[in-house]
């Protein structure tokens, strides 16, 4: 008399959870879908929309078109997650390695950021931005969005979790601060590099409220999402200007997500 597999009860399970994984693929891609069906006119050339806000050399009639506010829309996310990283790294850097009076006090005064989003502080971040003259540029659209502790956070999470013995290590081999940043942490911390300057490019592009309220004089500083609201949401072609707007950030996320999962669930023990 033959035995069951022991692997049959598997099968049952294994379909509930392809089942599941399939709706909410369904539920995450519908909206996108809605987007695209909409942004397509069937009643004519269904790339009608599209040849509108690519070929069009002045959109708004103002000089500026699809490839101006693509490129600014770049310039943005890139200054945004490049900075953002940058100071994040070093700072967690700061933190964990060296023994600074009272760092505990510091890593909380770096997150309150964190409570307080620029949306609720537009005003005053606004007022100190004028008075620097950094509206109606790239600096004042990019540089107090990266004000914000997040980075901070994952990187000295992540940093904390490094033997110090690696440390003792490259000083006793004569490698000073900065030569075990550059030769040592840098290296061992790409994947978490890569993951989160993908995350806050994402953030960065789809900033919205902010280069409304300092790029407000300013046309040639568009950005695509700006770009949505000025063409009208509802219409074809602002369902196109939002495909477009979409599609950086998800080719983005396709070639990184090995690098996300890699930095996101980085171990030391």
């Amino acid at each position: 008399m033959s035995r069951p597999s022991k692997h049959r009860h598997l099968f049952p399970k294994q379909g509930l959870d392809h089942l599941i994984l399939i709706l909410g693929s369904l539920f995450m891609l519908g909206p996108l879908a809605v987007v695209l069906l909409g942004s397509l006119n069937t009643a004519g050339d269904p790339l009608a929309a599209y040849r509108r806000i690519l070929l069009t050399p002045d959109l708004f009639g103002n000089g500026v078109n699809a490839t101006d506010m693509m490129i600014n829309s770049f310039i943005v996310a890139g200054g945004i997650a490049g900075l953002k990283t940058l100071v994040s790294i070093l700072a967690a850097f700061a933190l964990v390695c060296f023994n600074l009076r009272h760092r505990d006090l510091i890593f909380g005064l770096i997150l309150l950021p964190l409570f307080f989003p620029i949306e609720t502080r537009i005003l005053p971040t606004f007022l100190v931005t004028s008075q620097m003259g950094l509206v109606n540029s790239y600096g004042g659209m990019i540089l107090p969005v990266v004000a914000s502790g997040l980075g901070v956070l994952i990187f000295r999470q992540s940093l904390s979790q490094i033997p110090a013995e690696l440390m003792e290590a490259a000083r006793l081999d004569g490698a000073g601060p900065l030569r075990y940043l550059f030769d040592i942490l840098l290296p061992v911390s790409l994947p978490m590099i890569a993951a989160l300057f993908t995350i806050l490019f994402v953030l960065g592009w789809n900033q919205y409220l902010w280069p409304l309220m300092v790029a407000t004089t300013s046309e040639e500083h568009y950005t695509l999402v700006r770009g949505i609201e000025r063409v009208g949401a509802g219409s074809s072609s602002g369902r196109a200007f939002a495909m477009l707007a979409m599609l950086p950030p998800l080719v983005l996320m396709l070639f990184t997500q090995r690098w996300i999962t890699r930095g996101l669930t980085l171990s030391w023990k």
